[in-house]
């Protein structure tokens, strides 16, 4: 089996720092426990963050996804569906480790359609129903990274570039790639645009399997966002310290304009929302948040932690949150003021935004923060 690459995660330390970042300030938290009653609650004290904002926890590791009113979660080998409301549990689909030749063989950057969620693997790519999480199909090629769902397609890196037929499971096209350190493809009705993140080679298929373009960047690149008519593609020319951010034509590939960041964070890429575009970033010193303008890259504001890393925003039409490397949550207007933050004795590597809610995965658990 080819060796497949580690999926990106939150890093394991976070040393603190005094802050750099005058927007930015602490938030004194309770230190008694305060209890919540209802499915998955539990006294947070000792055992976990308490703010007046969390409205339920789960004991589960993974990236939630939320989607048409259900919050999925893979943990390790367990995809559960959990309520967004109160964290209690719709279904659960588990699997053994006997079912695989390795250990931690599921993958947690999963994907959804409006009929089924797609789970990557060491040994394939599971499509399961989303009414009760029993399999619908399974593709056995070794994947290496996310999947991108498009238009009745669902993309996966294996050994080639997998084009998969949503409702069959048939494998429509493959292309080869040329590289095993493919990014997670971003994927529309016309096409899927990826990246190998070494060499940093951003290729542009059409539906149909034809390459359309290639660019390089020569120099580590992050999953590709594509947004209308435009691809943006974040690169780290010095891991930790400098990057760039890239808009490219849609259609063939040429620079629409490039500005200097810092070094963008392995599994994150760049989120785009209205006119603007948010990227999270890593540090020597601490980690920078950038709103950028979509129309040229200029920075509209910027935002600093109190440790190494920022990552991958979620943005509502009034709101930007992110998750840090210094144990937070941090909220701003989409103007850049700080509105609050919270701790959750974690890194908090992945946010998700539902209507009243925001969902925040840290290296221990699922917290639900009220958002307002």
């Amino acid at each position: 089996m080819p060796p497949r690459e580690p999926p990106d995660r939150p890093d394991a330390g976070s040393g603190r720092t005094e802050s750099r970042c005058p927007v930015s300030r602490r938030t004194a938290l309770l230190s008694l426990g305060i209890c919540f009653a209802g499915i998955g609650s539990g006294c947070l004290g000792e055992s976990g963050p308490s703010s007046d904002r969390i409205r339920w926890r789960r004991s589960i590791r993974g990236r939630p996804l939320l989607d048409d009113g259900t919050l999925y979660v893979m943990d390790r080998l367990t995809l559960h569906a959990l309520s967004p409301t109160d964290g209690s549990s719709r279904w659960t689909t588990e699997y053994s480790e006997s079912d695989f030749d390795q250990r931690l063989c599921l993958d947690s950057d999963i994907a959804v359609d409006d009929q089924r969620i797609y789970v990557p693997g060491c040994d394939g790519l599971r499509a399961l129903r989303r009414s009760d999480g029993t399999q619908a199909w399974f593709v056995g090629s070794p994947l290496r990274q996310g999947v991108g769902v498009g238009d009745g397609q669902v993309y996966a890196n294996a050994e080639d570039l997998l084009a998969i037929d949503a409702d069959s499971g048939d494998v429509v096209w493959r292309a080869d790639t040329g590289g095993d350190r493919l990014t997670t493809p971003a994927a529309t009705a016309n096409g899927v645009v990826f990246t190998n993140r070494v060499d940093g080679i951003v290729t542009a298929f059409d539906v149909d399997g034809e390459r359309r373009w290639q660019y390089r960047t020569d120099t580590e690149t992050r999953s590709p966002t594509t947004a209308d008519d435009t691809v943006y593609v974040a690169t780290s020319t010095e891991p930790g310290r400098t990057g760039k951010l890239c808009a490219l034509n849609r259609a063939d590939g040429s620079v629409r304009w490039t500005v200097d960041t810092p070094s963008p964070k392995r599994g994150t890429r760049p989120v785009v929302d209205g006119d603007a575009v948010y990227l999270g970033c890593s540090g020597r010193d601490h980690g920078t948040l950038l709103a950028l303008d979509r129309s040229d890259g200029s920075e509209r504001w910027s935002f600093t932690d109190e440790n190494s890393t920022v990552y991958e925003p979620a943005v509502t039409a009034d709101m930007v949150y992110a998750g840090s490397n210094d144990d937070h949550v941090y909220a701003f207007s989409r103007t850049g003021e700080h509105q609050w933050e919270i701790e959750t004795n974690s890194v908090v590597g992945t946010v998700v935004a539902g209507e009243n809610l925001l969902y925040a995965a840290n290296n221990e658990r699922v917290l639900a923060i009220e958002r307002s």
